[in-house]
């Protein structure tokens, strides 16, 4: 078990750079989402949730269980988004996690959650687990860098081709790379 899971942090660089320095987590992409959730003690559980939830996290028995709803789930960039937006409310808001949360299509959603602070926090945090900035540059300059040996590097890489790439290489949708990306002002 890691010595991890009383902490609390204020945004997930700080988990990350904890993980990769403290407990040698693998800090590449696609990150890992699955062993963070593993090595904070959280246990993942896979249900069909009613109406339009999903993701939750709750404790049980003083431990924290996601519960990750299948279908809702069922394309792999999602169910990683919803697992490190659950992760982001333990993180963020262990005193309110502890009542639960349960999240559904709206919550989920930037634009809705706008408003709300926990899930805009939570969200924020997930796009920062999922993607974070140096990890981002990183691969760009990979992607750039093979994409310019194999075709004219004075034309460029066209946008859409570097956010579908890059989306692929960190296994989340190209709706959220190019909210990332954009919002590092790593694109236009």
């Amino acid at each position: 078990m890691y010595d991890i899971a009383t902490r609390t942090f204020q945004n997930a660089v700080d988990l990350l750079h904890l993980l990769r320095d403290e407990y040698s987590f693998p800090y590449s992409a696609p990150i890992n989402v699955d062993q963070v959730a593993e090595m904070l003690g959280i246990r993942i559980e896979y249900e069909d949730m009613p109406n339009d939830e999903v993701g939750s996290i709750k404790f049980t028995d003083g431990s924290p269980v996601v519960t990750i709803d299948r279908f809702e789930n069922s394309y792999e960039p999602r169910r990683r988004f919803t697992l490190a937006h659950e992760i982001g409310h333990y993180c963020l808001h262990s005193d309110q996690a502890r009542q639960g949360f349960t999240d559904n299509r709206k919550t989920m959603s930037r634009t809705a959650s706008y408003w709300d602070n926990f899930e805009f926090e939570a969200n924020s945090f997930a796009a920062q687990l999922l993607m974070p900035k140096p990890l981002l540059v990183q691969e760009g300059v990979q992607i750039i860098g093979a994409y310019n040996e194999a075709h004219a590097p004075e034309n460029g890489m066209p946008v859409d081709k570097f956010i579908s790439k890059m989306a692929s290489r960190f296994v989340v949708s190209q709706k959220a790379m190019t909210y990332r990306l954009k919002n590092l002002k790593l694109i236009e």
